[in-house]
């Protein structure tokens, strides 16, 4: 309780003592009241003639004592009655006090045990978090290691399919053998993929993008798929589209890599649609809407507000490699990160549709010019380019595939050996694994910018492309891609980079 509670209940003590003791004191000064009266009663009295009138002095005396113990007994009930207030007084503010008290201790108490609460949360949030970050850590690592031989499957897998004398048999165990490649690493990166977001290390990164060509290539890289289940790709995409947007054109395609995927899975000899649509567009803002629709078996209503839910899968009757149930969930997760909602509209029987809506910047297309990959002027001047790649099968992949484009290459080991090459001789570009012996990618592309700083570096990795980007970029590399490499990426990649 509070010092000015304290000082009240003093206070009215000490009033209660002072009314008190003054009452005691007015009874006995009455009582002395009483007889000085009757004396000067006596004194007032004798001048009086009696012998005028019957007037009895007796009954006088008697009346006059009457009146003032009257007076007196008044007096005295009106001081007990403030007495008595004052006294109820001060027991209300007792138990006023004693409440007030017991509350303040059961709010101290209750204080306590909350800030002893929240001292236990934030050890157990800072515990998860440190788990968090090891499981990352121990999935990116995995991973990584993972994709090193799967880039040997998939790359020789590849430069086997590019073979003419191949006999169909053959063709087909090999295609087997991509699609498997392909799909552990779809897998791989899935897994990666939930990890990074659940850890809060999936960041924006917008980049000018054509949307057209992006849509164009995503569809083109599932026409195997389509093929072999008899499907159709349909892009629509209006005319009115600006060329260039700044968007994160990595998350874009992961969501239409899987909402796409998706619908391949579910649809047999069918139709799957990519479409934008243009909701509202002025000088410097526009506003569009991804679908993607097929005319597959489509979703039962009771199992729509689950197909968004990690490792949830929809149709095991219709479909027997159904994945692990991840995509969606990421999709409905980096739509979100991109301030946006992913929407379902399905039928069983009919089909599915999942589209969403962005709100993008549009870039001035003079600012923004790509060379185009499909130029053909691109391959008539001849060029070299340096691999350092530490890998053998890695290196055999990647000069076979160079080859294949159409470019020749020269290969070192390592970083140091790098950074040599290109004091000694000109180059058109350089392919840099980033993880490699002696000295790195990173630092040997910090040495060589140290004196050159026009010859294009493209990042080779088998990490996360989100996880390296930002420091691959910060120390002069002109861009990344991800091993294992695909021929159309690579092509595009260096054409996009080469000098004229």
């Amino acid at each position: 309780m509070s010092k000015g509670g304290l000082r009240v209940i003093i206070l009215y003590c000490f009033v209660y003592i002072g009314v008190s003791s003054y009452g005691q004191t007015n009874y006995k000064a009455d009582g002395d009241k009483v007889a000085l009266v009757e004396e000067s009663s006596k004194e007032k009295s004798k001048p009086v003639d009696v012998r005028k009138g019957n007037f009895d002095d007796a009954i006088y005396q008697s009346e006059l004592e009457n009146n003032e113990k009257e007076a007196y007994l008044a007096e005295i009930a009106k001081k007990n009655t403030v007495i008595n207030i004052l006294l109820v007084s001060l027991v209300l503010l007792l138990i006023a006090f004693l409440f007030f008290y017991w509350k303040y201790r059961v709010r101290k108490k209750n204080s306590d045990v909350l800030k002893e609460k929240n001292e236990q949360l934030i050890e157990a949030k800072a515990e998860a978090e440190k788990l968090t970050n090891t499981k990352s850590q121990f999935i990116s690592t995995v991973s990584h290691e993972l994709r090193t031989p799967l880039y040997g499957v998939v790359g020789i897998t590849t430069l086997l399919l590019e073979e003419k004398d191949i006999s169909l048999k053959h063709k087909k165990l090999l295609n087997s053998l991509k699609f498997s490649g392909d799909y552990l690493l779809d897998l791989i990166n899935k897994v990666l993929k939930i990890s990074k977001i659940e850890s809060n290390n999936e960041k924006l990164t917008k980049t000018p993008t054509n949307l057209l060509q992006l849509s164009q290539n995503l569809l083109y890289s599932f026409e195997y798929q389509a093929k072999n289940k008899n499907n159709e790709l349909v892009l629509e995409i209006p005319n009115e589209l600006p060329d260039v947007l700044d968007v994160d054109s990595l998350k874009i395609s992961e969501v239409l890599i899987n909402l796409i995927g998706n619908s391949t899975k579910f649809t047999e000899n069918g139709k799957i649609w990519l479409r934008i649509k243009i909701l509202s567009i002025d000088n410097e803002m526009i506003t569009i809407r991804y679908e993607v629709e097929d005319n597959g078996v489509g979703i039962p209503e009771d199992k729509k507000e689950f197909v968004f839910e990690k490792f949830s899968q929809v149709g095991r009757e219709f479909n027997k490699s159904e994945g692990t149930g991840l995509g969606l969930s990421i999709v409905k997760n980096l739509i979100e990160m991109m301030d946006s909602e992913i929407y379902l509209d399905s039928k069983e029987g009919r089909g599915t549709k999942f589209y969403f809506d962005l709100q993008l910047e549009i870039i001035d297309e003079k600012e923004e010019k790509e060379i185009d990959p499909n130029s053909s002027n691109i391959n008539t001047i001849y060029r070299r380019i340096l691999v350092a790649e530490d890998n053998k099968i890695n290196q055999i992949v990647t000069k076979n595939l160079l080859n294949i484009i159409g470019y020749d290459c020269i290969i070192v080991e390592n970083g140091f050996n790098a950074l040599q090459m290109v004091k000694k001789e000109d180059f058109d570009l350089i392919l840099m694994d980033l993880n490699m012996p002696y000295l790195n990618g990173t630092e040997a592309t910090r040495r060589i910018r140290e004196f050159n700083q026009t010859t294009p570096i493209i990042a080779l990795t088998a990490s996360e492309l989100s996880e390296v980007q930002e420091e691959c970029m910060g120390i002069g590399m002109n861009d990344i891609i991800n091993k294992p490499l695909n021929k159309n990426d690579l092509k595009n990649i260096i054409t996009k980079h080469l000098l004229p």
